[in-house]
């Protein structure tokens, strides 16, 4: 499809502009044996699970300079999952927002070059972000790494950046090792791709507040019935249906949200009304940190494809991660603790082409799966907690 005309002038600007601010190149070789003291790490987009997924590339650029600071840029959604990521000096959030504010976009630019960082790498997803370059040109730094633009429509990257990294608009591998690839066509990698997500002293505290309100021990059962698509929850009357068993079991199941969750949590609890109350109850909206703390006190998981099944894994939560339209094979955490559910088929749907999955993963299934997880009735210190000790 042919660009409106306004995309297109879009996209002949950028490119103008770019060669007016061509920088020199590097070899891959000339990119790992620079010695900077501060490096700057761009990751804009939205998705919790993504940012999740990206935690082994923050490692591998840690290994390839470990006596660098690291600071990292990221969307205010996501700050909060690696607000305390070992590998991290420090990270700073970007608002589009701030475009239209221009004090906020001041003080976020005098932040972002008080390190004076020498290198900047912009790691990409499934898209290119003109914010990531622009925040990568705004920091000062000499040499910048980042994704292709070209097979996403943009004449930019062989302009701007000193090395480019090769790019892909489509997840084809699992979302660990695309976050990886293109870093690994440069020589830089990890041989540990195991997530990271670890929650402060004071969200852990938090946590236990929460727990002592609503009277759980640790070892509870935790569910989250949400998604932030539509098309990957499981019905609302199934969580219940499990919710019930896990209860009659004589577990503690405590039923968790996001903020886009309200709607399912308030159907799930209705469906509730006649069950064991003081068994299956409610989190607070939480913040992402506190919410990870909960599920380090959790005996087990269930949930949908999202981002908080993401964080369940980083922490090694025993999990059974429910999937429908998206592949498993690309999504599941990497944690042999985690055990994923695919629906076995697409049924019809009058709301589009992605529904229609989910309301074919059985209950009995799910229930099997969950009830014979091993469990934990302690978490174990995660290994950032041990290195921030």
């Amino acid at each position: 499809m042919a660009d409106s005309p306004v995309r297109a002038c879009k996209r002949f600007l950028v490119a103008r502009c770019a060669r007016l601010w061509r920088r020199p190149r590097l070899t891959p070789e000339q990119l790992r044996a620079l010695r900077p003291g501060d490096i700057l790490i761009v990751r804009q987009h939205n998705q919790m699970g993504d940012m999740v997924c990206a935690t082994p590339a923050l490692r591998a650029i840690r290994e390839a300079w470990p006596e660098a600071r690291l600071h990292l840029v990221t969307s205010p959604v996501n700050g909060a999952v690696v607000a305390h990521h070992p590998d991290l000096a420090r990270v700073l959030t970007f608002s589009q927002k701030m475009w239209r504010r221009p004090w906020a976009l001041t003080r976020f630019i005098r932040n972002l070059r008080r390190p004076r960082c020498e290198v900047a790498f912009i790691l990409g997803s499934v898209s290119f972000s003109i914010t990531s370059a622009a925040i990568a040109l705004a920091c000062g730094a000499r040499w910048i790494v980042g994704p292709d633009s070209r097979p996403y429509g943009w004449d930019l990257s062989r302009h701007l950046f000193a090395v480019e990294l090769p790019a892909s608009p489509v997840v084809d591998r699992h979302a660990v090792l695309h976050n990886l690839a293109p870093l690994q066509a440069v020589g830089i990698d990890t041989g540990d791709r195991s997530t990271v997500v670890v929650p402060s002293a004071a969200e852990r505290e938090l946590a236990r507040r929460v727990m002592a309100d609503l009277g759980l021990r640790p070892g509870f059962w935790a569910l989250h019935p949400g998604a932030g698509k539509r098309q990957n929850i499981w019905p609302a009357e199934r969580f219940a249906a499990v919710a019930r068993r896990a209860a009659a079991a004589g577990r503690q199941v405590l039923v968790m949200r996001g903020p886009a969750d309200a709607e399912v949590v308030r159907e799930m609890f209705a469906l509730l009304a006649e069950g064991p109350g003081e068994q299956i109850v409610a989190a607070p909206l939480l913040p992402v940190g506190a919410c990870a703390a909960l599920l380090e006190q959790a005996d087990r998981y269930l949930g949908n494809d999202t981002g908080m099944m993401h964080v369940a894994g980083a922490l090694q939560v025993p999990s059974v991660a429910l999937f429908g339209p998206t592949d498993p094979d690309l999504w599941k955490p990497p944690s042999d603790q985690v055990v994923a559910l695919r629906s076995p088929r697409q049924s019809l749907d009058p709301r589009g082409g992605e529904f229609g999955w989910m309301e074919n993963l059985d209950v009995d299934v799910v229930w099997e799966a969950w009830a014979n997880l091993p469990g934990r009735t302690a978490a174990a210190p995660r290994d950032g907690e041990k290195r921030n000790a």
